[in-house]
């Protein structure tokens, strides 16, 4: 799609500066742009799409995880509550997220649509698109597990996103899953996850390491999560504000994992 402001740009900055002009006219002019559409012309800004888009694809796509498997549990309707209260809805939004929930496990819902319209929404932004996943992992596991049919639905919603599939598998076992039985080497594969029972979270699993890796990978990794969970970088690319306390309360568990693995190792 080309806009308008940035061919606009290019061309008068080509004719005064060159093909650096153009670059830079290109820039001016799509910004230049956006400020018209949203302040002149009234349209939505790229934040508020990304806050509708997430706020729609967060709750269509729990509906339709807690329903995949042809049952909605206890278990996984507690876990959706626990969410609306630790994002702190007002009472239209909860009764918004409810009609999202709802219209997710329709049988025959189609989410494809739902979450391509947020990948749109969020352009290149990696933290918005962790952040989801991250929230859909914790609704499968509500039971403790996470079912074939639920793995493979998330694995759905990943190319959807266009959100790596390994990294996604990192992330569940940052949680403390691990496979049970066969794992298919297709990017399609189909596994059930349990996780087992512990009685203190692992600082390793937390920052997505290995015990014996050196301080400078753990590190790195934790400097990654923090960066891609703080708060106000999440907030400036569009998170809704309802999720920031959320993202609040894991970086709090990131930095207790950090603090936790200096401690024991004596960095």
């Amino acid at each position: 799609m080309i806009f308008i402001g940035s061919l606009i740009g290019s061309i008068i900055g080509f004719k005064f500066g060159g093909f650096f002009g153009m670059i830079f006219g290109a820039l001016l002019g799509s910004r230049a742009e956006v400020w018209v559409r949203e302040n002149l012309l009234g349209e939505p800004s790229r934040q508020y799409r990304v806050q509708q888009s997430y706020f729609e694809a967060l709750f269509t796509s729990i509906g339709k995880l807690a329903k995949v498997d042809g049952v909605v549990t206890k278990d996984e309707i507690r876990r959706c509550e626990s969410i609306m209260q630790r994002m702190q809805l007002t009472a239209e939004h909860r009764k918004q997220a409810i009609d999202y929930f709802n219209q997710g496990k329709q049988p025959g819902f189609d989410i494809r649509p739902v979450i391509e319209k947020l990948y749109f929404a969020s352009g290149r932004s990696y933290s918005i698109k962790q952040m989801f996943m991250e929230m859909l992992l914790e609704v499968a596991a509500a039971e403790n597990q996470i079912k074939q049919s639920e793995w493979q639905l998330m694995l759905q919603i990943c190319e959807y996103l266009r959100f790596p599939q390994n990294l996604f598998i990192t992330l569940a076992r940052m949680r403390g899953f691990n496979a049970n039985g066969s794992r298919s080497q297709s990017s399609n594969q189909r596994q059930q996850w349990t996780r087992p029972q512990q009685q203190k979270t692992n600082p390793y699993q937390v920052l997505g390491v290995n015990q014996s890796d050196s301080k400078a990978v753990i590190r790195k990794a934790y400097k990654k999560l923090m960066s891609s969970h703080h708060p106000d970088k999440l907030i400036a690319k569009g998170m809704p504000p309802e999720m920031i306390e959320i993202a609040k309360n894991k970086t709090q568990k990131i930095q207790a994992a950090w603090e936790d693995i200096k401690q024991q190792r004596g960095f």
